[in-house]
């Protein structure tokens, strides 16, 4: 009777730690399915940020030379008194500004 107990118990034990070791497998598997997704999910942000900051470089480029046109024209016009072609001056005569 005693055996038959034991026999029992042992095959309980053994039936639970067969159990608990296919859920780590199958944890693990499902784990590394996650894991492989988010590497997928990572490298798609990486090179969306890497064509954000492209666009955002393009952009302050063109931000910084319209600046350098706007103060290359002031600077004509101040300076040197420049005009563009179709562009018509007028002058007070009368010296009142």
């Amino acid at each position: 009777m005693m055996k038959l107990k034991k026999s029992k118990i042992n095959r309980i034990v053994n039936v639970a730690l067969i159990a608990l070791v296919c859920y780590v497998v199958v944890s693990l598997f499902v784990l590394q399915a996650d894991i492989s997704s988010y590497r997928r999910q990572l490298s798609s942000l990486e090179e969306q940020c890497q064509e954000q900051e492209l666009e955002n470089q393009e952009l302050d480029s063109l931000v910084k030379r319209d600046s350098d046109f706007e103060y290359i024209v002031k600077m004509a016009r101040e300076k040197l008194g420049l005009v563009f072609p179709d562009e018509h001056i007028f002058y007070d005569a009368s010296g009142n500004q």
